[in-house]
């Protein structure tokens, strides 16, 4: 269980990752001014976005979920984390998935 534990941090680093440059590319779209480097933010935005952190989530999520049923544990602080993990999953789906 240990590898499913790491790997569920590898993922959970990889998701958080994008989160935090994905802002960044946000900005430097909008301070763009030519049509080439629109377009190219468009891109890395759309690739940072379906092809890292996506998966990253997906990845992270069902290697949680793993962990969950695996080990069974229940608590407060499980239900805690549940509930930032919905809260964190609905935040990105209002504020980036829905403007694409």
């Amino acid at each position: 269980m240990l590898w499913v534990k790491s790997l569920h941090i590898v993922f959970m680093v990889t998701w958080f990752a994008g989160l935090f440059y994905l802002p960044r590319l946000f900005v430097y779209h909008a301070l763009s001014e030519d049509a080439l480097s629109q377009e190219r933010f468009k891109v890395m935005e759309r690739k940072l976005f379906w092809g890292i952190m996506t998966p990253g989530a997906l990845l992270t999520i069902a290697f949680g979920l793993w962990l969950w049923l695996g080990y069974g544990i229940s608590g407060a602080w499980l239900h805690a984390k549940l509930a930032l993990v919905v809260v964190l999953v609905a935040s990105v789906i209002l504020v980036v998935v829905k403007p694409i």
